[in-house]
């Protein structure tokens, strides 16, 4: 059996199952044939004139456009418009044909081909259409030994910030949905500190019943309480001079807040049932999933406190907010656990991928890796297919269709209906094209496309003025 290593796909292609080579050229067929055959596993069939009759969502559509007739394929766009082929045409030309923004996913090569630029298409373009990121620049930061990358701009600025922040001895506040990774961030944070050779200690608040809590961010003397049969120290004693991250701070009561504001303040605290007032050397990182702010406004956390915290709080934005990042996570996280779980993944469906965008990752980073870890234990035959996700992601098109309504009684409804017109005018504008389309709305064209998808547009042509309703 291969190790371990070997097992790593490193983004395996995004691919249907099988393939359709539509092309004339019997040099490139070869060509093409023996590529997908050799580094995919994958048998292409060849065709010399384009019939899509049997064309299905588990197709990689691969046209030779120098040899067949742009008419033709335009004749059967409507019919593969409403399904999710992945189409790579491929000419001479860099731009690609016009008619491309007909396809609900389409890319276009370059001939002559070779292995690396079809590797390109198929492991990285392809996610990077589908996320709507394919032209945007990727910001890393670096933290040590540890790369930290990202597609969104305000969240660069934010891990920016925090490498500033990280090397100087103050208190550090992460605000974020559960998640979103503040424990990961905390941990950078301290490895870029100069205490990154002391111990990182994290005191999960949320986890503990309040009366166990403050002993176990002070310890307690002996027979401090019942069953304190002897001392124990608390973790700021035992971080010594390292980290400490409370982790939902939000949970800690008045009287405890006190106690912590003092720690920040002075460094100063006393074990539960001990008069001995001790000094704190470790840096402290919070961290919560709830606006200190709103719990303040309702008196149930500190004015003091907060207003102590939020002189360097940094908000850690949910998945949601940065969907460009999803893509590359899910490949990231892939790779991760076909190493672990000595699985091999050889492609990837494209509608695998539209599933998971289309998902509301309301756990995050954190939900998107535990389904990315079941999806490649349950991969079958080498290639990930939306039947590998759990069932709640395998619903999120059909969630996504179910929410709409033809009654539009309620404000969100309204909304959508105005929505919708909107989008109509604009593609009517610009004669049905999506790019320009997209351009006019300030949207990106996969955004675009997610919202024909949502108001059931990607096969409507758009009706003159005169007849619609009023």
């Amino acid at each position: 059996m291969s190790n371990v290593a070997s097992i790593g796909c490193i983004n395996p292609p995004v691919m249907g199952s099988s393939c359709l080579l539509v092309s004339q050229d019997a040099a490139l067929s070869q060509q093409v044939r023996r590529l997908l055959a050799e580094d995919y596993g994958c048998e292409a069939r060849v065709v010399r004139e384009p019939n899509f009759s049997q064309v299905t969502e588990e197709t990689t559509l691969l046209l030779d456009i120098r040899t067949v007739s742009s008419a033709a394929i335009c004749e059967q766009q409507a019919k593969l418009n409403s399904r999710p082929v992945l189409t790579i045409s491929m000419s001479d030309d860099e731009a690609g044909p016009r008619w491309q923004n007909l396809w609900a996913r389409h890319l276009h090569l370059r001939l002559p081909i070779n292995s690396a630029k079809l590797s390109q298409i198929l492991r990285h373009d392809v996610a990077a259409a589908l996320a709507g990121s394919s032209k945007d620049e990727r910001f890393t930061v670096q933290f040590k030994d540890y790369s930290y990358g990202t597609y969104s701009k305000e969240f660069h600025q934010t891990l920016v910030n925090l490498r500033r922040v990280a090397q100087h001895e103050v208190t550090i506040l992460l605000v974020g949905e559960t998640g979103t990774g503040k424990t990961t961030l905390a941990r950078l944070i301290h490895e870029l500190s100069p205490r990154s050779k002391r111990p990182l200690l994290t005191v999960a608040c949320g986890a503990l019943p309040g009366e166990l809590l403050e002993s176990e961010l002070f310890g307690y003397s002996q027979g401090a309480f019942t069953g304190a049969d002897r001392q124990r120290i608390g973790k700021f004693e035992a971080a010594g001079d390292g980290t400490v991250l409370l982790d939902e701070i939000d949970v800690l009561g008045l009287q405890q807040q006190a106690k912590l504001l003092r720690v920040i303040e002075t460094g100063e605290f006393e074990p539960v049932g001990s008069n001995e007032t001790q000094t704190s050397q470790a840096r402290l990182i919070v961290a919560t999933n709830i606006d200190l702010n709103e719990l303040m406004a309702r008196n149930e956390f500190r004015s003091d406190l907060y207003y102590r915290l939020n002189v360097l709080e940094f908000h850690i934005p949910p998945l949601r907010q940065r969907p460009q990042d999803i893509y590359p996570l899910t490949l990231e996280f892939i790779d991760e656990f076909c190493r672990a779980h000595n699985v091999r993944v050889s492609r990837i469906h494209p509608e695998f991928l539209e599933r998971i965008g289309q998902h509301d990752w309301l756990g995050n980073v954190r939900e998107l890796k535990n389904h990315m870890r079941r999806s490649v234990l349950f991969c079958q035959n080498q290639e990930l297919t939306p039947r590998d996700l759990a069932p709640a992601v395998q619903q999120a098109q059909l969630n996504d269709q179910a929410a709409r309504s033809p009654q539009a009684d309620s404000l969100s409804e309204r909304v959508a209906l105005n929505e919708q017109e909107i989008l109509r005018e604009a593609l009517e504008a610009n004669n049905f094209k999506r790019t320009a389309t997209a351009e006019s709305l300030g949207i990106s064209r996969v955004g675009l496309y997610k919202k024909m998808r949502k108001y059931g547009m990607l096969d409507v042509k758009v009706a003159p003025k005169s007849e619609r309703p009023t």
